[in-house]
């Protein structure tokens, strides 16, 4: 399926089902924010209703449970997270009142959830520390980069890409500045120089 707009890859996320559920750009960025901004909130209140279960497994407290893990099936369910497989199985729990998978499952969940919340900033753009976009000095990393990966001047390969990596660059250009960053990682220099020529190519259609 072809969108009109690009996603960078992040493991786990099927960018085809997310369009099906969320098929404008605007929407879809939406609710990533959502998601990101409200993980940690979200979590918690999974965790406390798994301690109040353990602590007392009542019918309210168990609903509750169920309640909580609905709403993060449906959150991750429509981003086409492979995750939504999990919060299924503890909503489940809930419903079946399963005090042992509720207790056991909870947490391997949670930190699934919060590693991909956290890998969804890149999108986000809530990355820490990321610097502004200026085209000029981008390009200018970029051929830093492809010069010394000719050189194999491995220190300032790596420094060049830790600075543009670090860059919160528009959307279009987060696939191939991913693909970048593996391909400095792996020193692998025609990789480095087609990223590097996608990038510059991306920057002329800025200008």
């Amino acid at each position: 399926m072809s969108f009109d707009y690009d996603m960078p890859a992040i493991a786990g996320i099927d960018w085809a089902t997310a369009h099906r559920y969320l098929p404008s750009k605007e929407d879809l960025q939406r609710v990533l924010k959502e998601m990101v901004s409200g993980a940690a909130r979200e979590t918690d209140r999974l965790l406390s209703y798994r301690d109040a279960v353990m602590k007392d497994p009542s019918d309210e407290n168990f609903d509750l449970f169920r309640i909580q893990a609905h709403a993060l099936k449906a959150s991750v369910r429509s981003i086409g997270s492979d995750l939504f497989d999990e919060a299924f199985a503890l909503e489940t729990a809930g419903k079946e009142k399963d005090g042992h998978k509720v207790a056991g499952d909870t947490e391997h969940f949670v930190n699934a959830y919060l590693k991909l919340a956290d890998e969804l900033k890149v999108i986000t753009g809530e990355a820490e520390g990321k610097k502004s976009f200026d085209a000029a000095e981008f390009e200018r990393d970029i051929d830093g980069i492809g010069k010394a990966m000719d050189a194999f001047d491995v220190t300032d390969l790596q420094r060049l890409n830790e600075k543009v990596q670090s860059t919160d660059v528009p959307d279009s250009f987060r696939e191939w500045l991913g693909k970048l960053g593996e391909a400095v990682r792996d020193l692998e220099s025609e990789k480095v120089a087609e990223c590097c020529e996608k990038i510059k190519g991306l920057l002329k259609e800025l200008s």
